[in-house]
């Protein structure tokens, strides 16, 4: 609404001007602070009208929007007007709260994206928090092999009651089928876990997809087509990529009021 109602300022300055009776022409310095405010609120109303629109954006979406967001409350937080200022420390207390529950499932969603990938998150880190975002970076890089090994042993376990349940004719054929299960077993727990790791460092390694190029990408799609490369990074990817944006947010995480 303060949008719509900034582009007629010039109609309401002439109406007030052949109009003598209109005698709630906004001042020049409510017309201001009206669009500092517009300003103020526009990444706001971009990340409401994301979460909130049809098509079920996913996680992978939400943290760019997220950051802008936290940049421009800290910039605001500063602002000689105190409308200005007060708003945004009313928001930046609810956005702490928000954030120290969703920054680490929303970073690997953007990682697992190859247009963003560990570099965005270093980069919005730093900007935000300085030197410590370093530290913040390593801690989320840990949390994520982390991560990795639980789906590891997870998918392992899932195999190794298939093999049990396999039947098999033959005394020596099931004590070879045995042997071989257990083996399996051992290499998947002993390789499966350095595969793992070479998985995530060769996708981080690669080389990022540019953004403006792959604008458009689906990036559920891309984890699909990959997952012959990077099988236990698709299935983690599916599973965090997939989760929507509307089960992780709600538009009265940014509200000034109560």
């Amino acid at each position: 609404m303060i949008k719509t109602t900034l582009i007629f300022r010039n109609a309401f300055h002439n109406l007030s001007i052949v109009d003598g009776s209109f005698r709630t022409c906004p001042s020049d310095d409510e017309w201001d602070k009206a669009s500092k405010i517009a300003k103020f609120l526009k990444p706001f109303y971009d990340i409401t009208t994301l979460f909130s629109g049809t098509q079920y954006p996913t996680a992978n979406l939400y943290f760019h929007g997220v950051w802008k967001i936290h940049l421009r409350i800290l910039e605001e937080m500063e602002d000689d007007d105190m409308v200005i200022s007060d708003m945004a420390k009313s928001m930046k207390e609810k956005f702490d709260k928000y954030w120290d529950c969703y920054s680490i499932v929303l970073s690997f969603a953007i990682i697992l994206d190859p247009r963003y990938k560990l570099q965005f998150v270093e980069f919005n880190y730093r900007r935000l928090h300085g030197t410590n975002g370093t530290k913040m970076v390593m801690d989320l890089c840990d949390k994520l092999y982390a991560l990795f090994e639980r789906y590891l042993h997870a998918t392992n376990y899932e195999a190794h009651k298939m093999v049990e349940n396999t039947s098999s004719s033959g005394a020596s054929e099931k004590m070879r089928d045995a042997d071989i299960a257990s083996f399996d077993t051992f290499e998947s727990q002993i390789f499966g876990s350095i595969d793992s790791k070479s998985q995530l460092n060769v996708y981080l390694e690669e080389t990022r997809f540019d953004h403006n190029t792959h604008m458009d990408l689906d990036i559920l799609q891309y984890w699909e087509s990959n997952c012959g490369r990077f099988p236990g990074l698709s299935l983690i990817a599916r599973d965090i990529i997939s989760i929507p944006i509307t089960t992780v947010v709600s538009e009265s995480v940014f509200s000034i009021g109560g």
